[in-house]
């Protein structure tokens, strides 16, 4: 089971590897990955929470299911505690290392590395619960996420960053479904060219939307090469490898197996928990003023780390 796991996963690599070696031969530089990233989540990631939730939800599962979003929220706060407990005992440069260290406990990556894994075992209606589980996570992103980057300061300024484009899409979403389920839409699209409009857009909408997977990992690799690695041998990166695919993972799982949810549910929400540091941290250690090559080293590692710590982790999650 570890060995067809692990092969399932260094298949996802795979693309990030290719991505790496496109930055390595100057088929991207900073600009074009910085542009290309920005496509992805305004452009290429919108389509998919769009396609992914109007296909796989309507009104009563959105509501059955708001424990996925409520999960990647306990899922979070339990990282943002291990993280403040353990920062008691050990040492740090500096202020800014130390908030690094627990935005990295608190926040890993919640969409688009445990996407293709998600597919890889509950296809479409999995993207669909785990695309609507990221509601929890860009909440905890921009509140306990931020609370620890920049030294448990949270300011009106960090909730404004909940109004991005993946958010708006996703309540859009939401909007879209409670009119397509509501008495009488049916009748109102009766006629065989609104039909035919409205199936030809959902189309379009999926096919724009399924290149997301791609293109996010293939980016991601291009952004991993350029991290800096002197720091990779440290202790406290140790300590985060640990804690972020180990410990933390551990307590999660073990929290949300109290949930009353399907294993399909569970199983989005655990694979989530398994994750390493979240990518986007260097961003935001950039713009937060926090450490970032102690942000780099960390994906880098964890990133790492994580081709073997994921499979363990589904050998052992997956029935």
């Amino acid at each position: 089971m570890f060995f067809s796991v692990f092969i399932r996963v260094l298949s996802i690599f795979s693309i990030i590897l290719a991505g790496a070696i496109a930055r390595r031969k100057n088929f991207l530089t900073d600009e074009t990955t910085s542009v290309m990233a920005a496509c992805v989540t305004n452009f290429f990631y919108p389509a998919l929470i769009v396609s992914s939730i109007t296909s796989g939800f309507t009104i009563e599962s959105l509501v059955s299911n708001w424990l996925l979003p409520a999960g990647t929220m306990v899922i979070m706060f339990t990282g943002y505690l291990v993280g403040v407990f353990f920062i008691k005992f050990l040492s740090f440069e500096d202020m800014k290392q130390k908030n690094t260290f627990l935005f990295q406990c608190t926040i890993n990556n919640y969409v688009f590395l445990p996407l293709p894994v998600v597919v890889m075992f509950l296809g479409n209606t999995g993207v669909a619960h785990l695309i609507f589980s990221s509601f929890g996570s860009e909440i905890s992103v921009w509140t306990i996420g931020i609370l620890g980057l920049t030294g448990n300061r949270l300011e009106r300024k960090n909730l404004r960053n909940l109004v991005s484009v993946p958010m708006i899409s996703l309540i859009f979403a939401i909007f879209i479904i409670i009119i397509r389920d509501a008495p009488g839409f049916n009748g109102f699209i009766a006629n065989e060219f609104l039909k035919s409009m409205v199936q030809s857009v959902s189309t379009a909408i999926d096919m724009f939307g399924k290149a997301t997977v791609p293109l996010a990992l293939f980016l991601a690799g291009s952004r991993m090469s350029r991290i800096s690695r002197h720091q990779l041998r440290t202790i406290n990166q140790f300590w985060i490898t640990f804690l972020r695919l180990i410990l933390i993972p551990a307590v999660a799982c073990a929290a949300i197996a109290f949930f009353p949810v399907s294993y399909e549910v569970f199983l989005v929400l655990a694979i989530v928990a398994i994750m390493p540091s979240a990518i986007a941290s260097i961003i935001l250690s950039d713009t937060y003023k926090a450490d970032i090559e102690f942000a780099s080293a960390s994906v880098l590692i964890t990133h790492i780390a994580s081709l073997l710590t994921v499979p363990a982790w589904l050998t052992f999650l997956v029935k």
